[in-house]
């Protein structure tokens, strides 16, 4: 009898249709959240926006907060992946990587309304975006305390002040106080409170919104 060949690896199509429902679940919550709030949010809309069955909702999700957080935690590791602070696109220069960081997590405010709204539009929305920025900004800034580059008395008490600063900054942009100039601001104010001087952090401040630029052209 012939040995018996074991399945090739990766995900079956069952395990694709599963990954499939979920992801147009997540959509039609993050969109209802973003057009609505959280507290109007309720399941029998999701699996209408989705056009699945109420039962497919029940295989994914015990109930509607379990979803949100879901909704949250993508929408967050979207942001992540965007900002220039994960260990695959930093920059050599510390103050760089935080300049580009802080231009494209509040220029979504701008560029993607919809995923900024499903932020702020959570009750614990600073707690939880703290939690998500938090460890990576972190580790940028100890790696320019480290370099000589960033001279901060405390790293928590800064990091904290300005990933809080960059969500507060987002809900303005969007109850429409702010221009998109603000973002350049917002850059170069958190390099001065990384200890840079004001001179040097307007020019690193310029600096990234031309990399930047150039990226989203490239």
């Amino acid at each position: 009898m012939s040995p018996k060949i074991p399945p090739a690896a990766g995900e079956s199509r069952y395990d694709r249709r599963r990954a499939r429902t979920r992801g147009v679940l997540l959509a039609a919550g993050r969109h209802l959240i973003a057009a609505n709030g959280v507290a109007s949010l309720k399941i029998q809309d999701i699996t209408e926006q989705a056009d699945v069955g109420l039962g497919s909702f029940y295989n994914h999700f015990a109930n509607k907060e379990e979803l949100v957080e879901a909704v949250v935690e993508d929408s967050l590791a979207e942001m992540a992946s965007t900002a220039g602070i994960n260990e695959s696109n930093r920059h050599q220069d510390p103050a760089v990587t935080t300049g580009l960081a802080v231009l494209r997590i509040v220029g979504m405010a701008f560029d993607d309304p919809d995923l900024a709204r499903v932020l702020v539009h959570l009750d614990h929305s600073d707690l939880v975006y703290s939690r998500a920025m938090g460890p990576q900004a972190t580790a940028v800034v100890e790696a320019g305390v480290e370099a000589g580059r960033f001279v901060v008395p405390d790293v928590d008490v800064v990091v904290h002040n300005v990933v809080a600063g960059s969500l507060a900054l987002i809900r303005r942009i969007l109850d429409g106080e702010h221009d998109e100039s603000v973002i350049a601001v917002q850059a170069e104010l958190s390099l001065r409170l990384l200890g840079l001087g004001v001179a040097e952090a307007a020019e690193i401040a310029a600096r990234c919104v031309e990399i930047s630029r150039s990226e989203t052209a490239g």
